[in-house]
């Protein structure tokens, strides 16, 4: 990690005072290492040379979609030593005004978790796969069927597309890409698949284990 515990805590509490005067700094502080090995573990190994690069994880404030997973990583690791608490609230919110995205931290996304321009991106209560990856305007979340709210389930290593929206009793397989604009509501999607076009109509195309993760290996470095 090229950046310093002390650096990466300062840079949050100077942007969380910039809209809150009741800051706990001392809880602030106590979940920025906890974020920082949550990063570590999500970048190693990866090939992107913006991630990882010479056996090193590459971090940079400055690089957003790093900085908004960081927030989320810290306000994630309040919640999970708190529980629900101003502190979480404060990050979380911040992550929000900062880059427009909706990732709340009583939601549990995966280790390997990766975006590209995710504004407008709300990733809410579900089951999530590891390896996930997401573009801008996606939306998870539940909806009521038969008078219950039930949440999506999504599988290992998926991908969601432009303005996917994968709401309610769907189950997303494992090496699934959602197309661009798909609407799924109370679907079941296969593993190995690639799936477009809005719920009840809907086209799956069957593919292999191998071929969805050859797509997806610029991502992860499967090969590697």
């Amino acid at each position: 990690m090229n950046c310093s515990s002390k650096e990466l805590s300062d840079l949050l509490l100077l942007q969380l005072r910039n809209y809150w005067t009741d800051i706990d700094e001392n809880r602030i502080v106590s979940a920025v290492d906890s974020a920082i090995e949550a990063i570590e573990k999500n970048y190693t190994g990866l090939p992107n040379k913006r991630y990882y690069n010479d056996g090193q994880v590459v971090f940079s404030p400055y690089i957003s979609v790093q900085w908004m997973n960081f927030l989320y990583r810290v306000s994630r690791a309040l919640y999970m030593k708190y529980g629900y608490c101003d502190s979480a609230d404060q990050v979380y919110y911040l992550n929000k005004i900062m880059h427009s995205v909706d990732w709340f931290y009583a939601i549990d996304l995966p280790e390997h978790f990766l975006c590209e321009h995710p504004l407008g991106t709300i990733l809410g209560r579900a089951e999530y796969g590891d390896h996930l990856f997401v573009y801008q305007g996606v939306t998870v979340g539940g909806n009521r069927k038969n008078g219950v709210l039930q949440y999506p389930k999504i599988g290992e290593n998926v991908m969601l597309y432009a303005n996917a929206t994968v709401l309610g009793d769907c189950r997303i397989g494992n090496n699934v890409i959602v197309s661009a604009d798909t609407y799924l509501i109370n679907e079941e999607i296969p593993d190995n698949s690639i799936v477009f076009g809005h719920s009840p109509n809907i086209s799956i195309v069957d593919k292999s284990e191998e071929s969805i993760k050859e797509y997806t290996d610029y991502i992860w470095g499967w090969k590697k």
